[in-house]
């Protein structure tokens, strides 16, 4: 049968000679490694059987351990990180193997046995006396059992095989007596004895770990004899010691190690090795030829349960410390009772604990202890398997030799480890009742300074912890448990012990260095728990948060946090009182103020912290921001400086987070610090000379202008939050009439009206929803008012109380606003401080108290009349709330709570308020001093840092100072200087698109830059510009520019593909337009085009093919010429012959496959365009150069990809009739289409041919070349001849006889005319024009014409030229015609008019091109030389 284990002997108890202990089927399956036979135990070593430790038992009878490879019971904690073992208790289980304590019922059935007499059981007596007679009960019955040992000893020897409690439990007291002394621990803190009371006792007094149900007991400590405590005391003491000197990490991996090593021998003086599991089982024997009595070995041997042993005094030690904590925190207790022996017992007990069982339990390291093995063999059989005898051993067994291993391999060592790790963070739930009533006894007593920095030091190297989920599931959750309730501990020295601040403050630092870095153990310590999707995040800078929302920092900045703000101090009650008192506090802290630094001005704010209280946390302030710059730097890696400036990354982070937060109303004050010293760091690197100034670390300037910059854009982001986010306040003392226009939805959330339950404000009758302002259909108020609304009315009222003199009609300021949006945030903070019982809440609120009072005082001294409300009065309503029962009546009487918004929206006003937000002028004016260092790297610097800042509030490149300097920067002679100011204007367009034009000259002009890497920026920011908004009034300027710097020989090879992508990207990708257009602005685009209606039929691509179209067509009209667009195209299209790699090979096919398939889109994109634009045109000469702009871009794509344009050609042809309404640009409409037609002509079918020359297409072309200029004459004659040439024309069809009669005419102008005169610049105009126009034709019918029996098959004969007089005899065959020609270009090239020979000569060249060998008959004449 099972025996209550704790069970201590009784004289009435019958014992057989030995007890069968059987284990229940579901310990059998949780324990596969455990014996499966019988325990045969002895009665003494029951009779000894201790309680088990508590939260490591799940049963009054049976203690059960996990499995390492099965996963451990642990507390739900519902998807949250708990901040206090209330937390904990609130979410266990009730059968949770951890965190369980024992319950009601087994401590009355465990008090039966220990106190007979007390028939009733209540552990709730009211009776001091009967209190004392239970505590006296148990020194009797230890002393007891202690006499009666030694009796023993005396009497039978010393080995006679017995174990003493001392083994056990390390001390004379049973568990279950220690269990009944901390439920008396609770009752005693709760009398009515004098001494202090802190916030954080009441936290104690919620999160304790024992049955609250026991709290009504009025017991107290200090009305117990004196006599009796200084008996209980060493006792406790005793077990207290005994826990110091356990370590279970270092004693299992011994364990573990001997196990290794050992193998399948035995060790060598005799006794077989045990596994882990083994060593830590409660009930455990193993038979043998060295079978000894549990406990009866000592330290001599390793035996099963031995571990065990050790836990539990572990354990009783832990309680001991909690009950002596408890006992000498009570106020009025005998000091007999509070001994420094004592003391330093619990202090090393807590410091033992953290670093040898907590740190390595949740960190996965206590395996590092052993030296690693190179060895990658499995031991010789599972160590969880049971140890068996060799004559236990089968006869296979014995013959199979089992390797033996020289050294442990670590990773076995870890996965063993998992036995001991899992007892030892069952304890982390009683070890935090430890250190919370070690808080309220160091609040309470004074220590000794060698104790002070023990325990502060060992409750920091918590901090240090690096969670592994390799142990449990839950490693993060218990640790941020430990942590918490060690940074409390710490927080509370700090606190009680000013004079220790500094030193505390220093020893941060090396603790930083040891801060676990990996992303999912930064940040731990929660600080806001996720609210659902209407939460208002206003933060830039969040950092990391969980699955679930909720948002954490580090714990070091939450330390840094709470230790300013516990040296807060009540004010004084008026400003006289500072020059009475003077500073009392403050003198012994701190590390002094850098008189370098602080001015008049500073003077002034050094003497309002002193008056508000606030000059404790100012120096606290200036010493850790001093310090933490001073590391950060030094030279190269002296002192860690690689080290600390990633730890001030990340503690600006925390620090920019929590800013908005009203708990932590020190961040602000924190970051002001910071950014004084940080300017002052570089206005003073700025001020050397360049040999001095390269003696400061120049990656600490980097990090510094970083920091910088960071925290001035988070003081931009808030401002400008502040502006866009204000409340709706009263701007005088009169009420009015309220008259609300109409019942409209203003909930914040922005969702809409939602098919989900919203209330309308009685007041301005707005409608929110009922979930974003916490209020369901079930507890709907009588009367509900918005925040707005409520701000409104608590305004008008308190300025009725607070006003100077009478009357409604004076005017409300924002100070007047500012003071009634701090009372609310303080009933907010009394709320959550005495509702939830939050310390951290009570001393913000008291931080915001102070930090009020300093802005009275700083007001008061700026000017006497800030705003309606009497500031005297103000101040003396705030001092007044300092003490908790006049809060309770201000809480009162200002009843009126906001919702969460509100409260996040009053933080974002006051937040603007602030001193670090008043100093911004200051923070962005040392930026734009800094731009105009002397050293280029500063300028760069603070040019980035600028750039945070406009990327957070465009608005300040409008200010005239901000441009000044930023447009100096554009000329800067040092190109990284260029570069970061081209990339700050370039964010500033992207942002501001409407601006954009402001800057657009100034980037514009950079493209030319001799800096390759600011022509890149330059073309990635008008790439981004035209992404964003297609129709930018400076596309075409840009595109243009563009093309140039890509046509440019010498330009760089990177620039160059970097335009090419650019535009393909901007032009010839599917997918542009989902970079950044909206289908909306397409929309508002296609609207603006005309003769297009935007209709829902035209998909968003379409539309951004149409703008693309657009710019294309606009870059052709800015250029004048098609030929650098069409040098692009034909490139995207078929490749460019220079400036990529063949590592893009693969790159440039998927472009040119992307451009041909955009290209159909684009050209009819552009028909579109040209239909739209003859729709609306109004016939002037203006459109004429649209319509040659429209026709270029055609001509494009008919050279690059003629045969897109074959569908359509009738659209063109009617342009060939020179009929157009723009005389000026006639030449330039009729000469483009031409070209169009001789490059798309190849493609045309023969029914599509015939059907064109049944038309006027041909005449159209001969009345082109009889009409106008030469350039014109020689387009209409190219196409003339590429349709001549067509393969599916006939022999002597119409638009050859019409080229040859336009040949003869043209010949029998100039064979009539080259007589007449030899200076052609003396005859009439018309003259000259048709020579002009004759030479012109000539030649582009000797150079397209195609005659298959012209080819020159040998060398030519220059007597062979003759001008044949008889135009009859004038044919294409045999090069008739061309003949002639040559020999009448001849005649002309003789001429004296510079003019007309250049013409002659162009007229040859069409001959050269289409006959080489003439050009060495030509050779042979003269005429080339």
């Amino acid at each position: 049968g099972f025996k209550h284990p704790e069970m201590a002997p009784r004289p009435d108890d019958q014992l057989s000679s030995t007890t069968i202990i059987n284990r229940p089927p579901q310990q059998i399956q949780q324990f596969p490694y455990a014996y499966q036979t019988n325990f045969m135990m002895p009665p003494a070593a029951h009779a000894v059987q201790p309680f088990s430790p508590t939260n490591i038992i799940s049963s009054p009878s049976v203690a059960t351990f996990n499995h390492p490879d099965m996963p451990l019971s642990s507390p739900a904690f519902n998807g949250k990180t708990p901040n206090s073992f209330g937390d904990v208790l609130e979410s266990a289980p009730s059968n949770s193997f951890n965190n369980r304590m024992p319950s009601a019922a087994d401590d009355s059935k465990n008090e039966e046995k220990i106190f007979p007499g007390n028939k009733e059981n209540d552990p709730s007596a009211t009776s001091i006396a009967e209190l004392t007679n239970r505590v006296e009960q148990i020194v009797n019955s230890a002393e007891s059992r202690e006499a009666a040992s030694r009796e023993s000893s005396r009497a039978y020897g010393e080995n006679n095989g017995s174990v003493t409690l001392e083994v056990v439990h390390g001390g004379p007291l049973t568990s279950t007596e220690l269990s009944q002394i901390s439920l008396f621990c609770n009752s005693a803190g709760d009398g009515n004895g004098s001494g202090v009371r802190s916030s954080s006792e009441i936290v104690n007094k919620s999160s304790t770990m024992i049955d609250l149900k026991n709290k009504n007991m009025v017991g107290n400590w200090a009305k117990l004899d004196g006599d009796l405590l200084a008996s209980l005391t060493p006792m406790l003491q005793e077990h207290v010691v005994s826990a110091v000197a356990v370590d279970l990490v270092g004693e299992g991996r011994d364990v573990i190690s001997k196990y290794m090593e050992a193998s399948s021998h035995l060790i060598e003086n005799g006794g077989p090795a045990i596994s882990i599991h083994q060593w830590m089982m409660q009930v455990a024997r193993y038979s043998g030829p060295n079978s000894a009595p549990l406990g009866s070995l000592g330290g001599a041997k390793v035996e099963p349960g031995a571990g065990y042993r050790r836990l539990q005094i572990l354990c009783s030690g832990l309680q001991s410390a909690y009950i002596l904590f408890s006992i000498m925190a009570s106020p009025g207790i005998d000091r007999r009772a509070v001994e420094d022996d004592t003391i330093e017992a619990c202090v090393n007990l807590i410091k033992n604990h953290i670093q040898k069982h907590i740190i390595p339990s949740l960190s996965n390291t206590g395996h590092l202890g052993v030296a690693s093995s190179t060895s990658s063999s499995k031991p010789p059989q599972d160590q969880d398997d049971e140890y068996l005898h060799p004559e236990m051993m089968s006869p296979m067994s014995k013959k199979t030799p089992m390797p033996r291993r020289s050294t442990p391999n670590r990773n076995d060592v870890a996965k063993s480890l998992k036995a001991v790790y899992g007892p030892i963070l069952s304890t982390i739930g009683l070890f935090g009742t430890i250190l919370e009533s070690a808080e309220t006894f160091i609040i309470t007593n004074e220590m000794d300074d060698r104790l002070l920095f023990t325990v502060c030091a060992a409750s920091l190297s918590s901090l240090t912890i690096d969670s592994s989920t390799a142990v449990r599931a839950d490693t993060a959750s218990l640790a941020s448990l430990v942590q918490v309730s060690a940074m409390n501990l710490a927080v509370a020295i700090f606190r009680r012990y000013p004079r220790h601040r500094s030193i505390i403050t220093e020893d941060l630092f090396p603790l930083m260095l040891k801060l676990p870095t990996s992303k999912r153990s930064l940040r731990t310590y929660l600080v806001r728990k996720s609210h659902g999707s209407t939460e208002m995040t206003n933060i830039k800078h969040s950092p990391y948060a969980n699955t679930s929302g909720h948002e954490y920092i580090q714990p070091i900045t939450a330390l840094l946090l709470l230790s300013i703000q516990t040296c807060v101090t009540m004010p004084f009650q008026s400003d006289e009182d500072i020059t009475e008192e003077g500073n009392a506090d403050g003198g012994a802290e701190g590390s002094g103020s850098d008189s370098n630094q602080f001015d008049g001005e500073e003077n002034k704010n050094s003497k309002a912290n002193d008056t508000s209280g606030l000059d404790a946390c100012a120096a606290v302030c200036n010493q850790f921001t001093s310090q933490m710059l001073q590391r950060c730097s030094r030279k190269g890696e002296e002192g860690g400086a690689s080290e600390f400036r990633p730890i001030l990354h990340n503690l600006i982070d925390d620090l920019l987070f929590v800013r908005q937060l009203p708990e932590y109303p020190s961040a602000e004050m924190i970051l002001f610090y910071l950014s004084q010293r940080l300017g002052h760091d570089l206005l003073r690197a700025s001020s050397m000379s360049k040999s001095s100034a390269q003696q400061m670390e120049a990656t600490y300037l980097a990090t510094a202008m970083d920091a910088l910059g960071k925290i001035t854009s988070a003081v931009a982001s808030g401002l400008l939050l502040n502006r866009e986010s204000r409340f709706q306040l009263p701007e005088s003392m009169s009420p009015g009439q309220f008259d609300p226009k109409e019942e409209v939805n203003r909930c914040f959330c922005g969702r809409g009206n939602l098919d989900t339950f919203m209330l309308d404000c009685d007041r301005c009758h707005s409608w929110y929803h009922g979930s974003c302002v916490g209020i369901t259909k079930d507890t709907v108020p009588e009367v509900w008012l918005c925040d707005d609304c409520i701000l409104q009315t608590v305004i008008l009222e308190q300025a009725k109380v607070f006003a100077r003199g009478n009357g409604n009609s004076r005017p409300l300021t924002t100070s007047d606003h500012n003071h009634v949006l701090r009372q609310l945030l303080l009933s907010h903070l009394s709320k959550k401080s005495h509702t939830f019982l939050s310390p951290q809440a009570e001393r913000a609120r008291e931080f915001w108290i102070a930090t009020w009072v300093k802005e009275l005082t700083l007001s008061k001294n700026i000017s006497n009349d800030v705003g309606t409300f009497d500031l005297r009065l103000v101040r003396s309503h705030v001092i007044a709330q300092w003490p908790y029962s006049r809060l309770q009546e201000h809480r009162n009487s200002l009843s009126k709570y906001l919702s969460t918004d509100g409260y996040q929206r009053i933080m974002t006003c006051l937040v603007a308020s602030t001193e670090l937000s008043q100093n911004f002028p200051r923070l962005l004016g040392v930026l734009l001093r800094l731009v105009g260092d002397g050293m280029a790297s500063i300028r760069k610097l603070s040019l980035k840092a600028i750039l945070q800042v406009v990327n957070v509030d465009p608005a300040l490149m409008a200010q005239p100072s901000v441009r000044k300097e930023v447009s100096r920067c554009f000329h800067d002679e040092a190109i990284s200087v260029r570069e970061a100011a081209v990339s700050l204007v370039g964010d500033y367009v992207l942002q501001t698109p409407n601006l954009a034009t402001a800057f657009h000259a100034t980037l514009l002009e950079r493209i030319l830059d001799r800096g390759v890497s600011v022509r890149k920026r330059i073309v990635k920011i008008f790439r981004d510009i035209l992404l964003t908004n297609p129709a930018y009034a400076g596309r075409a300027t840009a595109c243009h520019a563009m093309l140039q710097r890509a046509a440019d020989r010498k330009e760089d090879d990177g620039v160059r593909d970097l335009i090419h992508e650019t535009f393909h990207i901007l032009w010839f990708n599917s997918k542009a337009f989902t970079m950044g257009t909206s289908t909306l602005e397409l929309l508002e685009l296609s609207n603006s085009t005309p003769g297009r209606k935007a209709s829902q039929d035209g998909t968003k691509a379409e539309l951004y093919c149409l703008e693309a179209s657009k710019q294309m067509v606009e870059v052709v009209k800015v250029s004048g010429s098609p030929e650098i667009l069409t040098s692009l195209v034909k490139g995207l299209l078929f490749g460019f012959n220079e400036g990529d790699k063949d590592k893009k090979v693969a790159e440039r096919k998927r472009r040119q496959e992307d451009a041909r398939n955009q290209c159909s889109s684009l050209v009819s994109s552009v028909i579109e365009l040209l239909l739209a634009f003859e729709e609306n045109r109004e016939q002037n000469e203006d459109d004429g150069k649209e319509l040659v702009a429209l026709l270029s871009t055609l001509s494009v794509f008919s050279e690059a990809y003629p045969e897109l344009l074959v569908p359509h050609i009738d659209t063109l042809v009617p342009y060939l009739k020179g009929d157009n309404s723009a005389k000026k640009y006639e030449p330039s409409i009729v000469s483009t289409v031409s070209i169009v037609v001789s490059h798309v002509s190849s493609h045309f079918s023969r029914a599509e041919l015939n059907r064109l020359m049944a038309g006027e297409l041909s005449t159209d072309l001969v009345n082109i070349a009889y009409k106008f200029p030469d350039r014109a004459v020689s387009a209409a004659v190219e196409a003339l001849c590429a349709l001549t040439n067509h393969p599916e024309a006939s022999q002597g069809s119409i638009q050859e006889k019409k080229l040859l009669k336009l040949s003869i005419q043209f010949y029998s102008y100039l064979l009539k005319t080259k007589d007449t005169c030899a200076d052609l610049m003396k005859a009439k105009k018309s003259v000259r024009d048709n020579v002009r126009r004759a030479l012109s034709a000539l030649g582009s019918v000797c150079r397209f014409y195609e005659c298959d029996d012209a080819i020159d098959r040998q060398n030519l004969d220059f007597n062979n030229f003759g001008i044949i007089s008889d135009v009859s005899k004038l044919e294409f065959a045999k090069n008739s015609l061309s003949n002639a020609c040559f020999a009448i270009f001849m005649e002309y090239l003789q001429k004296e008019d510079e003019a007309t020979k250049v013409l002659a000569l162009r007229a040859m060249n069409g001959i050269f091109i289409s006959r080489p060998r003439v050009v060495l008959a030509a050779e042979q004449m003269g005429i080339i030389s």
